[in-house]
């Protein structure tokens, strides 16, 4: 049996089998080193196999820093060339096709002056029709009291111009730098009380996001 088949037969099995499983992607908008949005994004890995296992989804991680986005600059917008991911570099082609491939967005988007800082809006300007139909869940987040909601509210054009299906449910995270240790913990400080409403939250979160990505995939 050549290698073609062997791999077709192993996908079959899989589908049978349930095992091709809803693909959700945690991705943090920011790009400082360090940055507060890494400590929620490390307490999510951290937890990775438990609300995988709750929700019967995928996780797949990433960080738009990784990719070294320059500003979109292509003659012609992502939306009016079908074709333009493969005139994309390594980089910009490989974070497109790596949000494309997944069936929902988790975003952890920090708030700047107000708004979304510049290199999320440079990663959002690259993609297209990857995210047609797609369930997009924010968590913002912020030093202050506001928990990023502004920030939240800057997303929400973005999302609708690009098709997206925006869930409610989003939830914005005030005073991040006193939930999260700097290993990605709960902050031994907070009560019981607190780290409950913080892990129902963003249990909640995930387990809606992971519902709409299954109902529309």
């Amino acid at each position: 049996m050549n290698l073609l088949k062997e791999s077709v037969i192993i996908l079959v099995n899989q589908v049978k089998d349930g095992l091709i499983m809803t693909k959700i992607n945690v991705i943090l908008g920011s790009v400082r080193e360090p940055s507060m949005g890494h400590r929620l994004f490390t307490y999510l890995e951290n937890h990775q196999d438990e609300l995988e296992a709750k929700n019967g989804v995928a996780i797949n991680f990433i960080k738009i820093g990784d990719y070294k986005l320059a500003p979109y600059n292509e003659p012609f917008p992502p939306m009016a060339t079908p074709d333009y991911v493969n005139t994309l570099d390594g980089n910009q082609k490989k974070w497109v096709e790596d949000v494309s491939d997944a069936d929902g967005m988790l975003l952890l988007a920090p708030e700047y002056d107000y708004s979304i800082p510049g290199a999320l809006k440079t990663a959002l300007d690259y993609l297209a029709q990857g995210v047609n139909d797609k369930p997009v869940q924010v968590i913002s987040y912020s030093m202050g009291k506001v928990g990023g909601l502004l920030g939240t509210m800057a997303l929400l054009p973005v999302f609708q111009v690009l098709n997206m299906i925006t869930l409610s449910h989003n939830m914005q995270l005030a005073n991040i730098q006193n939930v999260f240790t700097a290993d990605g913990e709960l902050n031994p400080d907070l009560s019981d009380k607190e780290k409950t409403y913080y892990t129902d939250r963003i249990d909640g979160v995930v387990k809606n996001l992971a519902h709409y990505a299954k109902l529309l995939k």
